[in-house]
């Protein structure tokens, strides 16, 4: 029965090819050794080559080691390669602030992948790699969701198959199913007992509620919420054809930011999953939960300028005006606060390390000057008969009380209103050099002068200034 529901997943759920060669991780447990005990019972009908990897996560002392010898053996006797990887998890762990249960997943992954790219070198270009998880998983993945909050993407919980690499070729079999298939094989797997133990939320799941549910409720409850997550997961393929679509729409050609007006058309069903799309195309694959759609959704809709939320993991949306931002924050130097400040050398060149840029100036007598030369945002002509020539003038990062009378207005502005106006991103605000005199901004480099100071009939000296970037 066992090998006849892993052939028929294969099968409709497209898993495995011929000449395929798969990754197996083996921890030497009833689910793994069952898996690679199937897969090699059936791999010369399949036309498959098996590759074994186990990893020591050294959390369980000898347990470990002894698991480590029991998974080497039992390939050694089905002559199928074993790759050992050894991992402190609990140091990494610390070192990098996960749980030992993530840490243990991004290694055992990592693993899997080394494998993976390994085998690719060899000029073989089909490598999947296929992990144990069966059914009891998948209802006890489905549960957690359920009791931690989620949205009905969630209920879809484990997949067959992830991006065409990974494979689960165990989802259709049950836990008895798999440790009745050891017992007949003779297999004598090795048990984790912290398995028994009701210490996390999955062990508590599977040692209490689910036997409750079953005693209580209905004694067929693993069948029914696999074939809920294999009902919605049918629904998700379906609703996800259309979220494609809408990302080539609505979405800058860098899929970070989405067009607010084109967004605000969408159904909400369709507006969460491209929030969702998104930030798993920049990494978040995992955390985000039923209300960081909802609150993001209504974000994008009503937010004004500047408001922002958090997602897991550093993410966050924000709004800049007619767009929705998808940022990662810990991949952006920029927002950190820029702070610098120069005296602008008259008739000379001041650098500025910062932004690795120059500031150049020279003086110019306005009547023997023909023309002013427009049309460079980099390059401005200003008079200053009213600043001293002594080195006061100075150019500098933005701060609190800055000023300017914005050319072609009469009144003052703030520079953060100013900046607001001129739809000037947060995030780039520190990093827009400013002339001062004092705190009145002569020139927004790139932007604005200042009109107090511009070139009049009565000017008898032009300050010409240039800004450039050094190659």
């Amino acid at each position: 029965m066992v090998i006849g529901k892993i052939k028929n997943a294969i099968k409709e759920k497209s898993l495995i090819d011929k000449g395929d060669h798969i990754v197996i991780g083996v921890s030497g447990g009833p689910d793994s050794i069952c898996l690679l005990h199937a897969l090699y019972s059936i791999s010369d009908e399949l036309d498959i080559s098996l590759h074994a990897v186990h990893i020591n996560h050294c959390l369980r002392g000898e347990e470990a080691d002894k698991d480590q010898i029991y998974t080497e053996r039992f390939c050694e006797n089905l002559g199928i390669p074993c790759h050992v990887f050894i991992y402190d998890i609990n140091k990494m762990a610390a070192d990098q602030g996960l749980t030992t249960e993530e840490m243990g997943r991004n290694a055992r992954y990592e693993a899997f992948e080394k494998v993976r790219k390994e085998i690719m070198t060899t000029g073989k270009k089909s490598v999947k790699i296929a992990v144990a998880q069966n059914q009891n998983d998948q209802a006890e993945t489905l549960l957690m969701r359920i009791i931690r909050g989620t949205g009905t993407d969630g209920l879809a919980a484990i997949e067959y198959k992830r991006d065409d690499e990974v494979i689960r070729p165990l989802l259709d079999v049950s836990r008895e199913e798999i440790e009745e298939y050891c017992r007949k094989n003779n297999l004598e797997a090795r048990i984790d007992k912290t398995n028994y133990e009701p210490m996390y939320t999955r062990n508590k799941i599977r040692l209490e509620l689910i036997p409750y549910l079953k005693d209580q409720y209905n004694e067929s409850i693993i069948d029914v919420l696999s074939r809920l997550s294999q009902i919605v997961a049918e629904d998700k393929d379906f609703i996800y054809s259309h979220v494609d679509e809408t990302l080539k729409r609505i979405c800058t050609r860098s899929r970070d930011k989405v067009y607010r007006n084109e967004y605000k058309s969408l159904h909400p069903a369709i507006g969460k999953r491209v929030i969702s799309s998104i930030f798993k195309e920049m990494g978040l694959f995992q955390d985000i939960s039923a209300v960081h759609l909802i609150n993001g959704d209504k974000l994008i809709r009503e937010g004004n300028t500047g408001d922002q939320i958090d997602f897991p993991r550093g993410y966050l949306l924000r709004i800049s005006y007619d767009m929705a931002e998808f940022i990662d924050s810990n991949s952006i130097d920029n927002e950190k606060s820029l702070e610098f400040c120069y005296p602008i050398k008259i008739e000379g060149k001041t650098e500025i390390s910062e932004l690795n840029a120059v500031l150049k100036t020279r003086i110019l007598e306005a009547e023997k000057l023909d023309r002013i030369i427009k049309g460079d945002p980099y390059s401005s002509y200003l008079d200053i008969s009213d600043v001293s020539k002594r080195g006061d003038l100075v150019i500098r990062s933005r701060r609190p009380g800055d000023f300017i009378t914005p050319f072609g207005m009469a009144g003052t502005k703030k520079i953060q209103d100013f900046f607001v106006d001129e739809k000037i991103k947060r995030v780039d605000r520190d990093s827009i050099p400013l002339v001062c005199l004092g705190s009145e901004v002569l020139w927004v480099i790139g932007k604005r002068i200042n009109e107090k100071y511009k070139v009049k009939d009565s000017t008898k000296e032009i300050l010409h200034l240039e800004y450039r970037h050094l190659v």
